[in-house]
């Protein structure tokens, strides 16, 4: 290398001052190189990683977790009970909306969660509730994101991926790690950052190596510093990033794709099938390829206030087909296990259908979970016949008026328990987790 180019590497070493702070949230996201010192904060292994799906608009539960055999005087049927497909591999008779068949054919790795208390019908309030597990009626509150929290003890190239819209992940003062979020419509700008010529390997490799060795020489004398070990952890991660051909592994292509597509069996196209097409795809590369530990998904249009029928049919229609896809998919890969998914929404809808043929907003909510080695098969808790939520035994799942009311502060301890372990929870004392939905198969 000339003077002039270790001359030029050196003063744009120096300039790199107005990176640090990107490379101060990069570089606790991976463990130190060995040369360097260790930071001190608080590791927490992840257990399971995380895909938080949230079904925006606040979802009917009759048409999706908790379908009904019969009307009464405070609820509507608009179906035959006998279409909701039965959860397969179920000991007792759990089913799922109607147009859900597909996704219960998954049933030995799902559980249906009903009757979560929302305690508001407020689109804001009711989606930070779930994502947090605070329930504020402003919808404003200072607690991280279950998806953030998991990610922040990451330690992989991407730990938290925004995907399909939807609200950003919110973070708090709480998080022992810092946590940086990308949105998928950044990763094709993110992919071309990586070297894609072999002089542009060479050239990255040269640069790298003579950033590890000045900063060797800087420690011998400053001695042990905690910001030299942050700027070499996060050189080290882009050194592995390349070594790796990450930038490869982040184009979704046909291929990706194409299990989706037949699914459909050539059916006509349309907009938001593809989209959803693209962003479960997406999921399932970053998934395969190690690149990320935490997604946060949102699916539109649940806010079926009017013609309700007409709009949710061929929404969740698609929707079933593409999910139950996604599931096969992590199995195939040998994926499903270590992944915990996790379907839920703003709250619910009426059981009462109002003038326009739709659903006004409902304070009793529901979810699912998938995968994540849970125990499936099973509804944790229930409505009662005019979709007023009960009480839980928490130990068994069933309804029992001795019992206590499930919310968003359960779901979220149990999801925060299997993906990083109950000793976290010390750290999130609002949230509490349950045995009915931590339940591992045996």
């Amino acid at each position: 290398m000339t003077a002039v180019c270790k001359d030029n590497l050196r003063r744009d070493f120096i300039k790199g001052g107005i990176s640090l702070s990107a490379s101060f949230v990069a570089s606790r996201l991976i463990a130190p190189n060995a040369s360097f010192a260790q930071s001190g904060s608080e590791d927490f292994p992840v257990l399971k990683k995380l895909v938080w799906i949230h079904m925006s608009g606040g979802w009917d539960i009759l048409e999706t977790v908790d379908p009904k055999a019969q009307s009464t005087d405070k609820l509507d049927i608009m179906y035959d009970y006998g279409l909701a497909p039965r959860l397969s591999g179920a000991s007792h008779d759990v089913r799922l909306g109607r147009w859900l068949t597909k996704t219960a054919s998954h049933g030995s790795d799902i559980i249906v969660v009903r009757g979560l208390a929302m305690g508001t019908t407020s689109h804001d309030a009711g989606t930070v509730y779930s994502d947090t597990g605070v329930l504020s009626n402003s919808g404003n509150v200072n607690a991280a994101s279950i998806p953030a929290i998991v990610a922040s003890q990451s330690a992989v190239t991407i730990p938290l991926i925004q995907v399909g819209g939807g609200n950003t992940p919110k973070t708090d003062r709480g998080l022992l790690k810092p946590v940086s979020i990308v949105r998928a419509q950044e990763l094709d700008l993110y992919r071309k950052l990586f070297p894609s010529t072999s002089d542009e390997l060479y050239a990255s490799q040269r640069i790298l190596e003579y950033s590890r060795r000045s900063l060797l020489r800087l420690q011998t004398v400053t001695g042990v510093h905690d910001r030299l070990t942050e700027i070499e952890a996060a050189r080290g991660k882009i050194q592995a990033q390349i070594e790796a051909d990450v930038g490869s592994k982040l184009l979704l292509n046909d291929d990706d794709r194409l299990p989706f597509e037949q699914g459909f069996d050539g059916a006509e196209t349309s907009r938001d099938r593809t989209n959803l097409i693209s962003n479960f795809a997406l999921v399932v590369k970053l998934l395969k390829n190690q690149l990320v530990t935490s997604v946060n998904m949102s699916v539109g249009g649940f806010d079926t206030h009017a013609n309700q029928e007409r709009t949710l049919g061929p929404r969740l229609t698609n929707f079933d087909v593409i999910f139950s896809t996604f599931l096969a998919q992590l199995k195939a890969e040998g994926l499903l296990e270590d992944t915990l998914v996790v379907l839920y929404s703003d709250f619910g809808r009426t059981p009462r259908v109002n003038g326009n043929n739709g659903r006004d907003h409902w304070p009793v909510g529901g979810a699912l979970l998938a995968g994540g080695g849970l125990l499936g098969g099973r509804a944790v808790c229930a409505t009662d016949e005019d979709l007023l939520a009960l009480n839980v035994d928490v130990n068994t799942g069933l309804a029992s008026p001795n019992g206590i009311q499930l919310s968003p502060v359960h779901l979220g301890g149990s999801i925060i328990q299997l993906t990083l372990g109950s000793s976290y929870l010390q750290k999130r004392p609002y949230l509490e987790s349950i045995p009915a939905l931590t339940r591992l198969k045996s």
